[in-house]
């Protein structure tokens, strides 16, 4: 690659970063293309010359986010819970693989799924959250004898607002997933 096609990249890639951290920090629709261009360090010209439209910036976006999370596929969820028979292990499983989802990029799942409306990329995105989310559950209390009701709680359990909650009242990361794992298990076990 030429040194002025490494540069235009390297500059594509700090308006997609300046974009993705406003759009977590802010919200999709709430973050304008000024804003980007100052976070970026470039002028708005430039950040319109590579991205004339949301339909080019927010698919940019939403593969470094999606990069950043990095879902299991719904269809890998039951090999995720191998040897953990019991109802503690399998929660237990649940609540850290999900928990170390948000660690990685909790503010790239509330965005995504605060504004599925803002665009038709941020929708996909949104809808493969939740597709994994519920295929985790899914394959988690597949073998116990847990109801619809149950589904839900736990659902709700392993929400990224749940996790939130739990790190800004400082907790650790280890310590939200025991005490969720504490509380969907005796739950669960009746």
């Amino acid at each position: 690659m030429s040194k002025r096609g490494a540069a235009a990249e390297e500059t594509r890639r700090r308006i997609v970063d300046a974009a993705l951290e406003l759009h977590t920090a802010r919200g999709i629709a709430a973050t304008r293309w000024e804003d980007i261009a100052a976070r970026a360090g470039v002028g708005v010209g430039t950040v319109y010359r590579h991205f004339p439209s949301l339909d080019e910036l927010v698919p940019a976006c939403g593969r470094v986010a999606m990069g950043l999370l990095a879902l299991p596929a719904p269809a890998e969820a039951p090999a995720l819970f191998d040897g953990a028979g019991d109802v503690d292990g399998r929660v237990e499983r649940l609540v850290a693989t999900v928990f170390a989802l948000y660690e990685r990029a909790g503010p790239v799942v509330r965005a995504t799924l605060g504004e599925p409306n803002v665009h038709p990329e941020v929708a996909r995105g949104a809808a493969e959250i939740h597709a994994t989310l519920d295929a985790l559950v899914d394959a988690a209390l597949g073998p116990l004898e847990a109801g619809a009701d149950a589904r839900r709680v736990t659902r709700a359990m392993i929400d990224v607002a749940t996790w939130s909650a739990l790190r800004e009242q400082g907790l650790g990361s280890d310590e939200a997933v025991a005490e969720v794992t504490a509380m969907l298990a005796c739950r669960l076990r009746g």
